[in-house]
């Protein structure tokens, strides 16, 4: 039934959807929650829209079930089952349900049919604007705006490899981007960091991203990749634009990481717990400069390890007092996170938020970070 009704259903109906998951369960009534773009708050969201103000996610119960993706109960008689809502390991937000008597057991429906509520809600809100409206809790700038809509989902894992990003300052990002993809013996991805800032700066990361996926998907190599998205932005830019960045494939059962550096900062290495150092890659120019592909680097993951791949806006946030975060800073932030086994969801949201206590006058460059932790099948 659930899965018809989803089908059947209009964009602007998909919402309505929570009557039928209320009346399989035995719920009263229902709330949805989404979570905004910098994943510090949640939003009640209708068929109409945002409503009132959004909820922080920090030190709420409703942000310990988004952050731990556990189910957690308020009250009773009447009680508050507060759901999260994953699509894979991305998560979207929190449904509040309300039942009038409670036993203490999830509903056997309750899983299946969210997992086609998500589905939907994901589907569906291609054709309208309601989640988009509902994800910010304050104005995105037109930069932003077209930033957002290039971006794969923030977090994905898989039984070979997890992986999450995020970008600040969210509302205002500019020239940093990433993009990744999987296939079925190889996850793919990009890093690029667009000299300037605004819409300038997003204009050539676009053309970057997109001349990168072009080349993914027409099955060629990075160094053809490399050369194609150099001739991009010369041509579409001028020579005395370009951009930065990081492309690259992991094979997912070997663990052989190659990639090119075109110009930009060297990811770092967390492995048994210990900041094992950057990886390195002699660098190549970069996309726009001219040149050909200087290395192509090849190393051998480890089951556990991870490693950050980020924009130098991350390192060279500065606090009010002049000081910079720092390489060392950093890598002790990921090793703590490593040693206290916080998932790469957690770990990037969390070096966010500390970056931006840091920045207490705000950042002055964009900041990106993808976060990958290789976990191979046993053999």
């Amino acid at each position: 039934m659930m899965v018809e009704r989803s089908a059947g259903a209009s964009p602007t109906e998909v919402i309505g959807l929570l009557d039928l998951v209320c009346e399989l369960v035995g719920a009263t009534s229902a709330r949805l929650l989404i979570a905004d773009y910098s994943l510090r708050t949640l939003q009640h969201v209708d068929a109409g829209g945002p409503i009132g103000d959004p909820q922080a996610i920090a030190g709420t119960l409703i942000g310990r079930v988004f952050m731990s993706g556990e189910i957690q109960v308020q009250g009773s008689h009447p009680t508050v089952a507060l759901v999260p809502l994953i699509e894979g390991s991305s998560r979207i937000g929190v449904l509040e349900l309300d039942f009038d008597e409670w036993d203490g057991v999830v509903p056997e429906l309750l899983e299946p049919l969210l997992v086609v509520f998500v589905m939907a809600w994901l589907v569906k809100c291609r054709y309208t604007d309601t989640a988009a409206r509902a994800r910010r809790s304050e104005p995105l700038s037109t930069a932003a705006e077209v930033q957002w809509d290039l971006l794969p989902p923030l977090s994905c894992s898989t039984d070979q490899v997890a992986i999450s990003a995020i970008l600040e300052p969210a509302y205002t990002i500019g020239g940093d981007s990433f993009d990744y993809a999987f296939d079925t013996t190889r996850f793919e991805f990009a890093m690029v960091d667009a000299i300037g800032h605004g819409m300038s700066a997003v204009l050539m990361s676009a053309a970057a991203i997109n001349s990168l996926r072009n080349s993914r998907r027409a099955g060629r190599s990075l160094t053809d990749a490399y050369e194609i998205v150099d001739a991009a932005i010369a041509e579409q830019f001028g020579d005395s634009y370009y951009v930065t960045g990081l492309i690259g494939t992991l094979d997912l059962e070997a663990g052989t990481l190659r990639w090119i550096n075109a110009g930009h900062v060297l990811p770092m290495l967390v492995r048994n717990g210990t900041y094992a150092g950057p990886l390195h890659c002699m660098p190549s120019r970069p996309f726009g400069l001219g040149g050909s592909v200087i290395e192509v680097a090849e190393h051998s993951l480890q089951s556990g390890d991870r490693v950050l791949f980020y924009t130098d806006g991350i390192t060279e946030a500065r606090s009010s007092d002049g000081s910079f975060f720092g390489d060392v800073r950093l890598a002790d932030f990921l090793v703590r996170a490593s040693l206290e086994r916080l998932p790469v969801q957690e770990t990037v949201r969390h070096l966010a938020d500390n970056i931006l206590k840091f920045s207490d006058d705000g950042l002055r460059d964009d900041a990106t970070m993808l976060l990958l932790e290789h976990s191979p099948s046993p053999t």
